[in-house]
Parts: C-alpha cells; sequence; structure tokens
C-alpha cells in the first residue's frame, strides 16, 4: 500500500512519536509510506524506513497519489480530503474540541470531526467517548509503543528523600501538572519528605517557579534519556484530566516498574488497570492522601511486577496489523 500521514510539526511531542512510529512500522512491513509535512524533519526521530517529505500539503505528489492518507491533528484534515484521492483516515490522539487551549475554535472542531473520515483512536476510551459526540464509528487501533526502551532497572537503594517524577508541561491544563504539583506540596507540608524531578516540552517559566515545587528541571530531555528518569525515579505522578487522549508517560512509568499514582479517569485506569494507585481526578488533596503509600517497600515491589505486564499489552506491531486491516478494508470498499 501506499500511505501517507499528514504531519503539522514535528516537534517535540509525544504525538508526533506516536505518528512517526506508525509510518516506521508500516514501511518496515514493505509499504510505502511517506510522512508529508509544511515543517522540517524532526531531528529527534530519525526516520530510516519510511521517507519524509517537507513540502505544502496542497503541493504534495505523495498525498496525491497516495492509497491511504492519514490526517493526525485537526487542521490537516480538510487538506487531506482536498488532495488524497484514496481513502482519508482520521487518527484521533485526543479530541481537540475539549481542550481549554483551542475553546475558540470549538466550534470548528466539531464541524472537522464530522466530515466523512474513517476515525482511529489510540485507546478504547478515547473510541468510545467520539462515538458517543457523534463522531464514529472510531476504529480502537491501540498505543504504538516500544516496550524494550522501557524496562525496569536493576534493584537500587530508594533515594533519601524519594523522587517522585512528573511529566508534562504545566501550561497544557489536561496535563494535570498543577494538580499533581498541587498534591505534593500539600504532602510536603504536612511532612511528607519527597523530591521532585520534572520533565517538559517547554521551558520552566513563571508558573513553575511560583509553584516552587520542582528541585530539578529538565526541558526537552531527548527520548532516549527518558528511560533513565524513570528508572532513577521512586515513583511517577500522573494527574492527566479526561481531555488527555492517552496517558504516554503512564505507560512508561509502568513498563519501567516504578510506583505510579494516577488520575481515575477512564483512561488512566484504563492503561494503569490493578499495576497503578489513584487519586481522584483534580484533587490535590486525595492525590496527598495517597502519596504515604508509594514510598513502601511494598508499592515498589507490586509496581514492578505488575507495572511491566500491564504495560506489555500495548505493542507496535498490533497497531499496524489493525491499521493494515482498517486500511485494507477502506481500499477495497473503495475499488
Amino acid at each position: 500500500m501506499r500511505i501517507v500521514y499528514l504531519l503539522e510539526s514535528g516537534e517535540l511531542f509525544g504525538g508526533a512519536k506516536i505518528i512517526l512510529m506508525h509510518a516506521e512500522a508500516l514501511a518496515r512491513r514493505g509499504h510505502r509510506v511517506a510522512v508529508v509535512s509544511p515543517r522540517p524533519a524532526p531531528d529527534w526521530f530519525p526516520l530510516r524506513w519510511a521517507r519524509f517529505d517537507e513540502v505544502p500539503f496542497e503541493r504534495s505528489e505523495e498525498l496525491a497519489d497516495a492509497d491511504v492518507c492519514v490526517a493526525t491533528f485537526f487542521r490537516t484534515v480538510r487538506p487531506a480530503l482536498d488532495r488524497a484521492r484514496g481513502a482519508v483516515f482520521h487518527l484521533c490522539q485526543g479530541y481537540e474540541g475539549e481542550i481549554t487551549f483551542y475553546r475558540d475554535q470549538w466550534a470548528e472542531i466539531a464541524e472537522i470531526y464530522r466530515l466523512p473520515t474513517r476515525k482511529l483512536a489510540v485507546s478504547h476510551t478515547l473510541a468510545e467517548h467520539l462515538d458517543a459526540l457523534g463522531f464514529g464509528p472510531a476504529i480502537d487501533v491501540g498505543q504504538a509503543f516500544d516496550a524494550a526502551l522501557f524496562l525496569p532497572g536493576p534493584h537500587r537503594t530508594p533515594s533519601d528523600p524519594p523522587t517522585a517524577l512528573v511529566v508534562g508541561p504545566l501550561e497544557i491544563d489536561f496535563k494535570g501538572v498543577e494538580i499533581a504539583l498541587a498534591g505534593i506540596r500539600e504532602y510536603r507540608r504536612r511532612g511528607g519528605r519527597l523530591k521532585v524531578r520534572r520533565v517538559s516540552y517547554f521551558p520552566a517559566g513563571e508558573p513553575e517557579e511560583q509553584f516552587g515545587v520542582a528541585d530539578e528541571f529538565h526541558h526537552r530531555l531527548d527520548p532516549e534519556r527518558m528511560p533513565f528518569a524513570y528508572r532513577s525515579s521512586d515513583l511517577f505522578v500522573g494527574a492527566s484530566r479526561r481531555a488527555e487522549g492517552f496517558g504516554l508517560p503512564s505507560l512508561e512509568a509502568l513498563a519501567c516498574g516504578i510506583p505510579a499514582l494516577l488520575s481515575d479517569v477512564p483512561g488512566q485506569k484504563e492503561i494503569g488497570g490493578e499495576a497503578a494507585w489513584y487519586f481522584r481526578d483534580g484533587d490535590p488533596t486525595s492525590l496527598a492522601d495517597a502519596l504515604p503509600e508509594l514510598v513502601t517497600d511494598a508499592a515498589r515491589r507490586r509496581a514492578r511486577e505488575l507495572g511491566p505486564a500491564r504495560a506489555a499489552r500495548y505493542d507496535t506491531s498490533h497497531v499496524v496489523e489493525r491499521l493494515e486491516r482498517a486500511f485494507a478494508e477502506a481500499i477495497g470498499r473503495r475499488r
């Protein structure tokens, strides 16, 4: 098959990484795959099998000739429908029409989601949500993940004080970082001892400095270094809100076998299952209440036993097989 992914930007975001992983895995299976973007190729994820075409969407020959076009963001859907001759899919990693940052565009986003594309969702929770909103049917293709990169490290003595890892930008509300930091601050107020390691693709701005919770801050940490950030931490706090399509850091933490305290939204529970601990979504006090259990030897043993097994359910090869079936069916129907 000739497959094209439309990428708005190759900046260092988890969503962009997933798109590039799709393209590489499909190309390795013998398909002709191109990632088309009006912006330069990402320097943090070299493509070895798929090709990258830096060109405006409306001028892309790859797009015009493809059997399958995958729009990967709401702004790429109309160019896909306008230019593509083959089947058009919309890869959904979250519904932007519920994200505060895009509030002024919510009506337009809903209109775009009603356009005649075949929806692909990265989780069962998201697929059900899109169906409930009337944008389906959405196919749950699962989340691409390379567990070989995220493995438990050797047994080590916990840090003193323990280190909590919080990943994501404070400036994007559905990531829940503000809630995570507020809960940790409350835990410290009660006398709890905890060092905080922060990782974000945004630099530390004034809001982060005003919180004054982070002891370490890493800006644009190289993806190859992320597994070490997890393994050198004693616990992970993931406070994603309902608008988060998939909490990828939560999955990475589970795979590395460290205790993970997650918000109790359906998407996070789908990822963590019985391998994670939970607090009430949006409630820093509930988060602070839950933290003491995560710094125990029992929690470390449980996380190391259950976390990697839970994360093993996610595998890029499974995703690619589902994509191939969906693409082949769409091509067959068109013919």
